[in-house]
């Protein structure tokens, strides 16, 4: 084989194997969920008749300080407590720039996303761009140990 033909392969073959790592890159939730923030284990989640659906626990909640559930509701949707006033709070955790899944920060009362740089309030408003539309709010309430929440 000449010289050439092998530095050929070699080049070929290193290429090749970035390809993976390039596609891994380049989706769009890119893995960013924190430590904090996993998703739900699949539970009974159907919707009632009032419309709420069950998408987590108090004590899943209180262990976990967020949660994030991208399976079970018609919209992807995070549950956390409101530092200020300990109400619960579930969000549309959807970035509305581009979709990436934002993170809560506690400490900085703000919802970020870390694809582009969008913060968003608690409450869900535009704070940095560049998103432009808020996120939704959805309602949420407390039944026995169950964490409801109406999405649709």
């Amino acid at each position: 084989m000449e010289r050439r033909t092998f530095l050929n392969w070699v080049g070929v073959g290193t290429l090749a194997s970035f390809f993976p790592v390039a596609i891994a890159a380049c989706q769009s939730d890119g893995g960013n969920a924190s430590r904090a923030e996993t998703e739900t284990p699949e539970m009974d989640s159907s919707i009632r008749e009032d419309g709420f659906q069950a998408l987590g626990t108090i004590e899943e909640l209180d262990e976990k300080g967020v949660i994030v559930d991208k399976r079970n509701a018609p919209k992807p949707v995070m549950i956390f407590r409101d530092p200020d006033t300990n109400e619960l709070v579930a969000i549309n955790s959807m970035c509305t720039h581009q979709g990436c899944t934002v993170q809560l920060n506690a400490e900085a009362k703000e919802l970020a996303c870390p694809c582009h740089g969008s913060k968003f309030a608690l409450d869900g408003k535009v704070v940095n761009p560049p998103a432009t539309e808020n996120l939704d709010i959805f309602e949420v309430k407390q039944e026995d140990n169950l964490l409801l929440v109406k999405v649709g």
